[in-house]
């Protein structure tokens, strides 16, 4: 995917932002890109990155891509650049990123960079470190942030940055563009309730993985849908362990939520049809008196997941407050 098309097509007020900010030659000191899963947060902050540094820029004034200096950004070879994840920033991780960064920069630009992706995974006594790495600035340092919640960020980070939100598709243009490349209807409006980006659903509709956290998500409906204490007992034995990884764990949770959000619209609208795995739907709207809850229910495990909580344990209060609503 090239990203400066992407953004001319699908983004072209983020382009613009970008484009005029680099013109102007008035960048800031710290970058939050904001936007929902499946959007490519990573890649436009890594164009950030190249167009600090990048000596052959395009007539947009943003980076080629292709000169060796953004390669290297993109390589993450380049001397003063460091790309970290927010679920493995550790204080550690922050003190010795102050510490590289408060030595002289290594190459001829003189500029430094560090990309932290979906910052608000990060623990909260290393964004508090981070925190006072970011509120005296240095001139020739500059933060890029990502993140799928803006609104779960530190306050006192985010006005510190500024804010680069990108926008959200059309539900029926994500479906669309599925089903244009042969994915079944009911897995384009699935899969167009928990990610945002046309590209991301294509692959993930193709993927393995789409597959297997869908047998789990039926085969734990099973059991959900009638209040059988079996989907306990299902989850902890046979669920967790295919469910082995975060992003499995997340996809299984934002396919659950979407499931019962479903729920809500058909008991809100008894004309409502639900676009996707439709008994086991209509199921759960019968016989759940509290869905907002079970919603609730979610969010606060996804909350305690993205602190690094321990998951068996998270997993085990979101089953039992589930089944009990």
């Amino acid at each position: 995917m090239n990203i400066k098309e992407y953004l001319k097509n699908s983004q072209p007020i983020v382009y613009q932002i970008l484009k005029n900010s680099f013109t102007e030659k008035k960048t800031s000191h710290a970058y939050i890109i904001n936007g929902n899963k499946g959007t490519p947060l990573t890649e436009i902050a890594i164009l950030i990155a190249q167009s600090l540094v990048c000596q052959n820029k395009d007539e947009d004034n943003l980076a080629c891509e292709n000169c060796l200096i953004c390669k290297k950004i993109q390589n993450q070879t380049y001397a003063d650049f460091k790309m970290l994840n927010g679920e493995d920033l550790k204080t550690d991780v922050i003190l010795s990123l102050q510490e590289d960064f408060n030595k002289s920069a290594m190459e001829n630009e003189n500029v430094q960079i560090y990309i932290i992706n979906l910052i608000e995974k990060a623990p909260i006594p290393s964004l508090n470190k981070l925190l006072k790495f970011i509120e005296e600035p240095t001139s020739n340092i500059v933060a890029i942030f990502t993140s799928n919640s803006v609104d779960s960020i530190l306050p006192t980070i985010i006005s510190r940055c500024q804010v680069i939100s990108l926008k959200q598709f059309m539900i029926n243009d994500l479906v669309n563009a599925l089903k244009e490349n042969n994915i079944p209807l009911e897995d384009a409006y699935l899969i167009s309730k928990i990610s945002n980006n046309i590209e991301n659903n294509l692959q993930l509709a193709q993927s393995d993985n789409y597959q297997l956290v869908k047998n789990v998500l039926i085969e734990s409906l099973n059991y959900l849908e009638v209040k059988d204490n079996y989907f306990i007992v299902y989850m902890q034995t046979k669920g967790l362990n295919s469910l082995n990884n975060n992003n499995l764990l997340d996809l299984y949770l934002d396919m659950l939520e979407s499931c019962i959000l479903e729920a809500i619209i058909a008991k809100e609208d008894n004309d409502y049809q639900p676009k996707f795995l439709k008994e086991h739907i209509l199921e759960i709207k019968e016989n759940y008196k509290h869905l907002e809850k079970m919603i609730t229910d979610i969010t606060n495990a996804k909350v305690a997941l993205l602190s690094n909580a321990n998951k068996n344990l998270v997993f085990d209060k979101l089953l039992i407050n589930l089944i009990d609503r």
